[in-house]
């Protein structure tokens, strides 16, 4: 289990999404090209760091000067034009003006300052944090007026999922806007110190502080009132904002109010056990033809990066536990893969879409490219890849049971009837391994050097002195893979039975159609 080999095969579809044809513009049909583009710098530029992937020189220099070309307005907002010739009709159709782009201009800007330390994208980034400051009214809305005459002859979205549209109560959603730009904020704030975006960013979470969450964790009546067209990914962003605003600032009524929400309203019900999530919360809009919602792994994946920031900077080590569960059951098989191509060559499938995740309109099938959903996607399993081990006053912390390998360790994960582990030292240090919660303590066995060792626990480790390790050592753990019956029920009445083999989804009825996620588990 590869995840650095699964993101390298994204950076491949991340490419994809490109048109040499159109100056190399992310033109594969998705929400709109400005969008698109936005996530896929943030994308791009994390997939870099985490793993071997090089972007092209050509296309780099491209992309930035499309970046350059889409922002060229007053709020230097991503926004989509219609005054390049090269575009096609179907691209210009559907530029719209976008207060939805904030958050991916934000996270480009800032890959841009991080990873090329772009004087522009710092100028920039500070431009559009003081227009967006200056539009946001004292109730938190934003007021649109002088957005709406942005860019030349392109019309200002009539989405109503981002319009901040007062429900019948007088409340209105804003996670659609502002919450979801919340989490970039900060990360530039981080990088650059500068205090505009502090600024915003703390007038941002008051509002959603207030406006969006209920401390004790119960998800507001609003956000799943059928009046209200939400959306799932965008309340996700909202919730990794607030947290991540709290562990900056140190305030702990948004970490355990978030940690709370997670708890009760997310894990297994929002975002289901095998990683089902729905693209909208509220207002059925994006439904299939059995009238249930659309499926997004980029809200599977946005559970599993708030769970891992939950664990490894709030101490909720147990929820690192739901992160492989969401990794291993819903964002590797959702993947469109070679071997998928090769199987089903009636789908006709473009070799572009290679290593991509798209919207599903079944609950465990289908696959394709939605570029945002790619870059979402890709942006989690990055954030995971750069997290599989961690190191702490104690020494070396393994977190995830996932291959790799760095300067002081390798570690060898392999699942077959039980779990192993095999990890080779090569730097002397304390070791921490992760024990999953759902294996019993007593299948846990450790071999250093073929030679047994105690189990002893440090919270949901197993903890190995430096004083029985040389370098070069092997460390080899060993669990059970208990097998259970699950079910799941969708709102349209169908229930699906999964197997699972420990965290490992391995037989699903009815197993649904185009590429199965699952094999097909026959009941006697």
């Amino acid at each position: 289990m590869n995840i650095k080999e699964r993101i390298e095969l994204a950076g491949k579809g991340l490419l994809g999404i490109l048109d040499s044809e159109q100056k190399f513009m992310p033109t594969v049909i998705g929400f709109n090209v400005a969008h698109d583009l936005g996530r896929w710098w943030d994308a791009i530029l994390r997939l870099e760091e985490a793993s071997d992937f090089i972007i092209p020189a050509e296309i780099e220099a491209a992309s930035l000067k499309n970046l350059k070309r889409l922002t060229d307005n007053s709020y230097c907002l991503l926004t989509s034009r219609t005054d390049l010739p090269w575009l096609s009709d179907e691209v210009k159709k559907r530029a719209t003006i976008h207060p939805h782009n904030y958050r991916e201009t934000f996270i480009a800007y800032k890959a841009l300052i991080s990873r090329r330390k772009n004087k522009w994208a710092h100028k920039s980034a500070l431009k559009l944090a003081e227009s967006m400051n200056s539009i946001m009214q004292e109730d938190g809305s934003l007021d649109f007026t002088t957005m709406k005459s942005l860019v030349k002859n392109v019309p200002f979205t009539k989405d109503p999922m981002f319009l901040e549209q007062k429900l019948s109560s007088g409340w209105f959603d804003a996670c659609g806007t502002s919450g979801r730009a919340l989490e970039a904020l900060i990360w530039l704030y981080e990088e650059t110190n500068d205090m505009p975006f502090l600024h915003l960013a703390s007038r941002i979470a008051d509002l959603h502080y207030r406006n969006t969450i209920n401390p004790n964790g119960n998800i507001r009546e609003e956000i799943i009132s059928p009046e209200n067209p939400g959306h799932n990914h965008s309340y996700h962003g909202t919730l990794r904002g607030l947290l991540l605003f709290g562990l900056l600032t140190g305030q702990k009524k948004y970490i355990n109010a978030v940690a709370n929400t997670y708890f009760k309203s997310i894990r297994n019900k929002i975002v289901r056990e095998s990683g089902w999530a729905p693209h909208d919360l509220g207002a059925h809009r994006c439904l299939n033809d059995k009238k249930d919602y659309l499926a997004d792994p980029a809200s599977a994946g946005d559970s599993a990066q708030l769970a891992l920031w939950l664990a490894l900077r709030a101490g909720y080590y147990e929820l690192l536990d739901d992160v492989e569960r969401l990794v291993r059951a819903r964002l590797l098989p959702s993947q469109l893969t070679e071997k998928d191509i090769e199987k089903n060559p009636e789908q006709k499938f473009n070799e572009k879409e290679l290593g991509s995740w798209g919207i599903h309109g079944y609950p465990h099938s289908e696959k394709g490219c939605t570029p945002d959903v790619h870059a979402a996607v890709a942006h989690t399993l990055c954030d995971i890849q750069n997290n599989i081990i961690t190191e702490n006053a104690i020494g070396l912390r393994i977190n995830l049971h996932f291959d790799y390998e760095n300067k002081d360790i390798i570690i060898k994960s392999e699942r077959k009837q039980k779990a192993n582990i095999t990890v080779v030292i090569k730097r002397l240090s304390n070791i921490m391994i992760r024990i999953p919660a759902w294996t019993p303590e007593e299948s846990v066995n450790i071999l250093i050097d073929d030679k047994k060792y105690p189990l002893q626990k440090l919270e949901t480790f197993a903890l190995i002195s430096s004083e029985n390790l040389k370098i070069g050592s092997k460390i080899k753990l060993s669990f059970a893979l208990p097998k259970k019956i699950t079910k799941e029920s969708m709102e349209f009445g169908e229930v699906y039975t999964l197997k699972w083999r420990g965290d490992e989804i391995i037989g699903i009825t009815p197993q649904d159609a185009p590429l199965p996620f699952y094999p097909e588990l026959k009941i006697i």
